[in-house]
């Protein structure tokens, strides 16, 4: 098993629990199968969220995403 580290923001934690939260269980399955769990990953990224300083995020839904 390979780790690396990486630094994320509250922003981009934020992003990747609200992806997260919209999987299905078909796709929980599916990530489950060849990855683990999402909802263990979750939790995790939730805990170290939940430890940042959120007290200035302001984000502005309007927007086109680029991709």
């Amino acid at each position: 098993m390979t780790e690396t580290q990486m630094n994320l923001n509250v922003h981009e934690i934020g992003i990747l629990l609200s992806a997260l939260q919209t999987l299905s269980v078909s796709d929980e399955k599916v990530i489950a199968k060849d990855y683990g769990s999402a909802p263990a990953l979750y939790n995790k990224l939730y805990s170290l969220y939940e430890q940042m300083d959120q007290s200035k995020v302001q984000l502005s839904y309007d927007f086109t995403p680029s991709f």
